[in-house]
């Protein structure tokens, strides 16, 4: 019998808990949640009767004034009528775009432009001893401008031929009537030599002609197209090695007639081109294409980065080639001959 009525209390038992759990919420819980419910009634009742003792907001209207939003009570809004309307405006100070002070820094187009080789002096060359020289050959050369290569010593605006002509304007070299150095020249003598001259009529005021003037023309150096350089080629004993040096330097003037027909060329003048390169190693050459630069003319000159043809070699007539031969071929053909006479020359030196 005591085991019937343990097993039904151990029935009844697990009933309970079973109900509780589908019910969801237990009696303590609900009595929680019922007494919270009356807590927030009871608060919004007693925000309902604060707001009913609070004075209604009021908003005062002026002439100069806007409106503004005042209000009495424990939460007041800050009091504004004291502002200025008259004064809203926007600060410009911060908008000026001419506050600044002005830059006095010296100004330099770009970086190219600025030389590094100013001051710059040309290295001697070794002192040469007649007795040392084997073989001897003297040649002279022209220099093309308009040549892709040459044209760094004709860079419009920059050009070679007028950093020369202002170095004689100035006395910082000479210029020369003869390949001797034998007669110096002025500068209005020299430059007086490329200024082509021409003759005008005179003209009365009936539009007929009652005389003539001459003109001059203006020096221009960009006119110049060719250079020619006078060379000595001779090996050094004693050194070993082939020296090519150049003697003169200086440029030359096609000269035409009435018609603008091509006669012949003109040597306005000649420089002693060791005198000259202390102007040529104090001007830089920059040809990023050619991936030249921080070069002076100097250096061009003496490493011989330049194209030219030999246009006259020495010889008891004295003969250019352009006298010898008159077609262009035969000369060019000429040209080549001596050149490749020197090549063999040079690698006949060192062969065993």
């Amino acid at each position: 019998m005591k085991k019937y009525i343990t097993a039904a209390f151990v029935v009844l038992l697990f009933a309970g808990i079973f109900v509780n759990n589908a019910t969801g919420t237990p009696a303590k819980k609900k009595k929680k949640a019922a007494a919270a419910s009356v807590d927030s009634t009871a608060g919004a009742g007693a925000t309902a009767d604060t707001a009913k003792q609070q004075p209604a907001p009021v908003t005062t209207t002026t002439a100069e004034n806007p409106p503004v939003l005042t209000s009495n009570g424990d939460n007041p809004t800050p009091d504004t009528s004291r502002f200025d309307a008259n004064n809203l405006v926007a600060d410009t100070t911060v908008l000026r775009m001419d506050d600044f002070t002005l830059d006095n820094e010296k100004p330099t187009d770009g970086f190219y432009n600025i030389s590094t080789l100013r001051g710059a002096k040309p290295f001697a060359f070794p002192t040469q001893k007649v007795d040392n020289i084997k073989k001897y050959k003297r040649i002279w050369r022209q220099i093309d401008l308009t040549d892709s290569v040459n044209r760094i010593f004709a860079v419009p605006g920059n050009t070679l031929m007028a950093e020369i002509m202002n170095a004689i304007k100035t006395g910082k070299i000479i210029a020369y009537k003869d390949e001797e150095f034998t007669k110096q020249l002025t500068y209005e003598k020299a430059i007086g030599a490329f200024r082509d001259t021409g003759i005008a009529n005179d003209i009365d005021s009936n539009g007929e002609t009652v005389g003539t003037h001459q003109i001059v023309g203006e020096f221009n150096p960009d006119s110049v197209t060719k250079f020619e350089i006078k060379e000595d080629i001779y090996f050094d004993k004693v050194r070993g090695r082939v020296i090519t040096e150049i003697i003169s330097f200086g440029p030359v003037k096609k000269y035409k007639n009435s018609a603008g027909v091509y006669l012949f060329d003109q040597h306005p003048f000649y420089l002693y081109f060791k005198q000259c390169r202390k102007l040529f190693a104090a001007r830089e050459v920059t040809d990023l294409q050619r991936d030249l630069s921080n070069v002076s003319y100097d250096d061009m000159f003496i490493s011989r980065n330049f194209h030219s043809r030999i246009v006259k070699e020495a010889s008891p007539s004295g003969l250019s080639i352009k006298d010898k031969f008159k077609t262009e071929e035969e000369q060019i053909r000429e040209s080549n001959r001596i050149e490749q006479e020197i090549k063999n020359f040079k690698k006949g030196l060192f062969r065993f």
